[in-house]
């Protein structure tokens, strides 16, 4: 094996720098490397990229030799992977400029409509209210009333008490897992806490020196269609790899039509 060294010499065009048995690695490459750099710092970056290709080769050579046996089938798998990536490759390059990008909602709010029973829950989600108070709050009673009451002016007096008195309140106005909301509850991992899920009215919750008010909006379990708002992020991906692949399949009959008719296949039967 042999290592270059970090003097400043003169170099022909291109000689060996490294070699791990018979594979060597030319200045050339080593200067396309150090290009722009100058002194201390090129003669580091050379040094390190010289050390990185010898561990590299090393490396490389042993699983040649471990893997000999099993040459055909990696060769086998090399191939496949090139073939892909070129074929990607051309993809990707067709398809500059012939996807239209533009998922509307009506789009989305159709297709949703259409295959909703696709889109099942896994989980319990819901939406809600959470509101932490001392346990010797004087004024819970009427806390708790404002928080349960349908007028507009008393839930805002709900909310500016909470302000008022710094309250803990965690509202969730989106979809939240079920497990998540009991998270911000003094729950026990034993136990099963589902019955809050069920009935109107305001649940309650107390720790040593705390107590919890808890009022859920909404309910969907584990089994139900998923709410749109849940899975658009989804819908749009779907929607977008559909149209991809009409492209695509589209572009895959030209090639093969014009190949046809240019006399460019022949098949033998």
């Amino acid at each position: 094996m042999l290592v270059m060294s970090g003097c400043t010499l003169l170099h022909s065009a291109d000689e060996e720098v490294a070699a791990v048995g018979q594979r060597s690695l030319m200045r050339s490459a080593l200067n396309e490397v150090t290009v722009g750099l100058s002194g201390a710092d090129s003669v580091v970056k050379a040094e390190n990229y010289v050390e990185q290709w010898v561990r590299r080769e090393v490396k490389l050579q042993e699983a040649e030799r471990v893997l000999e046996a099993e040459r055909g089938e990696i060769e086998r798998l090399v191939e496949e992977y090139r073939t892909s990536l070129l074929a990607n490759r051309l993809e990707q390059r067709y398809l500059v400029g012939k996807l239209d990008t533009l998922i509307t909602d009506s789009m989305v709010k159709e297709y949703y409509q259409t295959h909703r029973r696709e889109f099942v829950l896994d989980r319990t989600i819901l939406k809600g209210r959470i509101v932490r108070l001392p346990d010797n709050y004087r004024q819970s009673v009427k806390l708790l009333n404002l928080m349960g009451s349908k007028s507009v002016d008393k839930q805002q007096d709900f909310l500016d008490l909470c302000r008022k008195n710094n309250f803990e309140l965690h509202t969730f106005e989106a979809w939240v897992d079920f497990g998540e909301f009991l998270s911000y509850l003094p729950v026990r991992r034993d136990k099963n806490y589902d019955y809050i899920l069920s009935g109107d009215e305001i649940r309650q919750m107390a720790d040593a020196d705390s107590k919890y008010f808890i009022e859920i909006f909404e309910v969907l379990k584990k089994g139900e269609c998923a709410p749109l708002d849940r899975v658009e992020d989804m819908v749009r991906r779907i929607l977008y790899n559909r149209r991809r692949g009409e492209i695509v399949s589209s572009y895959n009959d030209s090639l093969y039509n014009a190949a046809l008719t240019e006399g460019v296949v022949r098949i033998v039967k």
